[in-house]
């Protein structure tokens, strides 16, 4: 009897844990806010700039993504493929002397030149030399030394000019001596944004 009473003194049932009290818990500490600044606007992306204030550099194609692209083209030519030369094209393209012309016009011109010719007699000659490809971005054109600037065109682009290895076939005559074109960005990859041949090398 002695026993009973002595554990029911010492705080009751075997196993019993008193919950904690509403007052000893706190809520969890949220940290304080932060506040954020807007990134700044970047200027346009361009191909060099002086060392001063803020620019953002873009990064020009590299020599081989520009003559894979050239001679992706004259594969066309030397196949007679009119839609191997067209997939080339960006949407807004057209001739060099005279953009607003549209695809249309390079692509009837291209068309005609391929009925009218025996471009496919090209097969297996070397028509281009990588060595002799010039390449200038618009920041370069106009400068001395360097060709005159296409009036139309664009910041971005690039002005290639192609000397031709062969330009005729028989004593027929099929391409200026000189491929002259303007590429730019389209879709992450490069395309043909104003085309035409001359013959002053």
């Amino acid at each position: 009897m002695l026993a009973l009473v002595t554990l029911l003194g010492c705080g009751g049932a075997p196993g019993h844990v008193e919950a904690p009290s509403p007052s000893s818990t706190r809520p969890p500490r949220r940290p304080d806010g932060v506040v954020l600044e807007a990134a700044p606007a970047l200027p346009p992306p361009v191909a060099r700039a002086e060392a001063r204030g803020v620019v953002t550099l873009r990064q020009p194609p590299r020599d081989e993504v520009v003559l894979a692209l050239v001679q992706s083209f004259v594969d066309g030519w030397q196949q007679a493929s009119l839609d191997t030369l067209v997939a080339l094209l960006a949407p807004e393209a057209g001739p060099i002397e005279g953009r607003g012309r549209g695809r249309s016009a390079l692509v009837d011109s291209w068309r005609q030149r391929l009925q009218a010719h025996p471009y496919a007699r090209l097969a297996g000659a070397q028509l281009v030399r990588a060595d002799r490809i010039g390449r200038w971005d618009w920041e370069e054109l106009d400068a001395p030394g360097t060709p005159p600037r296409p009036q139309e065109m664009r910041p971005g682009e690039i002005y290639l000019r192609v000397p031709l290895e062969v330009t005729r076939v028989a004593g027929e005559k099929l391409f200026g001596d000189v491929m002259v074109m303007l590429l730019r960005a389209d879709g992450g990859k490069l395309a043909i944004a104003a085309y035409g041949e001359d013959d002053s090398l």
